[in-house]
């Protein structure tokens, strides 16, 4: 069985009456088991995905400077023979 972690920590928010309506909707309709376990796994979901941006970003701005020294080398390569 797994060991819950204990939640000690508040974070409140205000909505309108239509953004809580709302968040109450997709929460009913993804069968959360309350508004605070939908918008803690949304939140944390959202979370997951701005980090993995930010990886992916890093990773295509690597790649760009890994192929620039390839063909830097290959240009050296040429002139030398």
């Amino acid at each position: 069985m797994a060991i819950l972690k204990r939640r000690d920590r508040l974070v409140v928010f205000r909505l309108s009456q239509d953004e809580y309506d709302g968040l109450r909707s997709a929460c009913a309709e993804r069968g959360a088991a309350s508004i605070s376990a939908f918008a803690r796994s949304e939140l944390m979901k959202s979370l997951q995905r701005d980090g993995l941006s930010k990886v992916s970003v890093q990773l295509s701005t690597l790649q760009s400077s890994i192929q620039r020294i390839t063909q830097i080398l290959e240009a050296l390569a040429k002139e030398s023979k």
